[in-house]
């Protein structure tokens, strides 16, 4: 690898590393790397890519690529409680994303499960992390179907 601008003594440049996998194996869920790193795991129908999506955990961003609103809706609801963020892509703003995992100004870095844990517990803070929030980035469109949606939480899934 040829280092260009920047010290190889200092950090690791890597390339992005996409690794596509048996859904249903328990590395992917098992696994959390860090980095330029993503898996792509197939699934059935929609119960199956949530409950694959319950599999990991917690994870601090997730991206949903669909126009199909009662899809997206229905996923949403069951995948929102082990996400910090849900960056939400239809065909109204593919064009303006600001891509997966982009971090939001108003948003504590981590999401739900094993991804978010671990900020103080002293105070207003100490009852805040003890509710679930999720970021839904996302057209105007996706996010006026999701305004009637009612609320799960992880114990939902156990």
């Amino acid at each position: 690898m040829r280092v260009v601008d920047a010290d190889p003594d200092r950090g690791a440049f890597l390339d992005t590393l996409l690794v596509s996998g048996d859904p249903d194996a328990a590395a992917p869920h098992e696994v959390e790397p860090f980095g330029p790193a993503a898996t792509v795991l197939a699934y059935r129908d929609t119960a199956h890519a949530t409950d694959l999506v319950a599999r990991g955990r917690g994870s601090l961003a997730a991206s949903v690529v669909s126009d199909d609103l009662a899809w997206t809706t229905a996923f949403v609801q069951e995948a929102a409680p082990w996400h910090g963020r849900l960056h939400l892509l239809d065909s109204t703003n593919m064009a303006q994303t600001t891509g997966h995992g982009s971090p939001l100004p108003a948003l504590r870095h981590g999401g739900a499960g094993r991804a978010g844990g671990g900020s103080e517990m002293a105070g207003i803070r100490g009852v805040v992390d003890l509710m679930q929030r999720t970021a839904l980035q996302a057209s105007p469109r996706v996010l006026d179907s999701l305004r009637s949606v009612p609320s799960s939480s992880p114990a939902d899934h156990t």
